[in-house]
């Protein structure tokens, strides 16, 4: 039996039927038509936005160095990651707006085979012939920064009540750089206006009516505390 990519025990009888020959090329047909897969972040290009990456579910083979036995009869071996290069990170974007994030190495996400090369496409940007006869080729995919394991799950759990955006150092446009901090600066103007109320005396004019003051510029604000938010 020819070495294939499996990751079951697929023999053939000594006499095999046209059902059985049907099985194994159906099986076959299975293992080799790719869709989607774990990939883990090698290194990331944010100029080209584009991803090296290794495959985290193993191939399986059969073992063809190991001879069957009883209590192997279909010795099995285990391939090592397939390292993958120039793969687009599909980020959520629009011609209006976009989102992205840090990639770091060490970062997982799903690699999501395309049906038919995406080559041309990349290159033109318009309805194309693929030209390649490749279909569903674990090279041609795209990157989806977006699948961690159980083990690293969102912590604290997620939000039920409310949209959360999370992040070292959050942007608000593309040329943001200075600071937001709405609830401090907020509380630090009432404070500001507190005390500027506090130190003015308030007198009645000659005759009688209503109070009257003399405004003065309050002082400054003082030192507000930054957030982790830029905007532009």
């Amino acid at each position: 039996m020819a070495r294939e990519n499996r990751t079951g025990v697929f023999e053939m009888p000594q006499d095999p039927e046209l059902e059985d020959l049907f099985r194994v090329a159906f099986r076959k047909l299975q293992l080799e038509l790719r869709t989607n897969t774990v990939a883990r972040v090698v290194s990331y290009n944010p100029a080209t936005q584009t991803v090296i990456v290794s495959t985290e579910i193993l191939q399986v083979f059969k073992n063809l160095d190991v001879p069957p036995s009883p209590a192997m009869p279909s010795p099995e071996r285990l391939g090592a990651p397939v390292v993958l290069e120039g793969i687009p990170v599909a980020w959520p974007r629009t011609s209006s707006g976009y989102l992205t994030f840090p990639i770091n190495p060490g970062d997982t996400g799903e690699l999501r085979v395309q049906d038919r090369s995406l080559q041309r496409w990349l290159e033109l940007g318009q309805a194309v012939d693929p030209i390649s006869a490749w279909v569903h080729e674990l090279g041609a995919g795209v990157f989806c920064p977006c699948l961690w394991p159980s083990t690293q799950p969102i912590t604290p759990p997620t939000d039920q009540t409310a949209t959360v955006l999370e992040g070292n150092l959050v942007k608000i446009g593309r040329g943001a750089t200075d600071f937001v901090a709405l609830s401090q600066l907020v509380t630090a103007e009432l404070e500001a206006f507190r005390t500027w109320a506090n130190s003015h005396t308030h007198t009645a004019p000659a005759g009688g009516g209503a109070t009257s003051t003399t405004v003065s510029p309050k002082g400054p604000v003082g030192n507000v505390a930054a957030t982790k938010a830029q905007a532009e």
